[in-house]
């Protein structure tokens, strides 16, 4: 620029001080703490989430699930067995598609043996 031997430094040296510079000094802290107090809300959050949702579920399941299914009670053997079988609309509609299916491979095999 011209001006050879002068340091960064000593150029900043020319700059008057500003009256106003302690408060810049305490608006950057408060700034820098913000920022790293709102990196960890959004850092707990989902482990907030995780911890309830997700683990949560696995506190007291076996004891909930007892509870409320009543398979411990006088009639917990009637409640298994209905809980195992196989709802009968569903098992119809099984046996539709099963029959269907066989049906479509005969006449696989039929347009197989006609050469098509």
């Amino acid at each position: 620029m011209g001006i050879l031997g002068v340091r960064f430094e000593a150029l900043a040296k020319l700059i008057e001080s500003d009256g106003m510079e302690p408060a810049l000094a305490i608006m950057a802290d408060v700034r820098a703490y913000f920022q790293v107090a709102y990196k960890r809300f959004a850092d707990n959050v989902p482990l907030a989430i995780d911890y309830e949702l997700i683990w949560g579920v696995e506190r007291n399941v076996l004891e909930t699930l007892s509870k409320g299914l009543g398979i411990n009670g006088d009639n917990g053997d009637r409640i298994c067995k209905e809980l195992a079988q196989e709802n009968a609309t569903i098992a119809v509609r099984r046996e539709e598609l099963a029959k269907k299916l066989e049906r479509m491979h005969m006449a696989g095999q039929q347009l197989l043996q006609i050469g098509f």
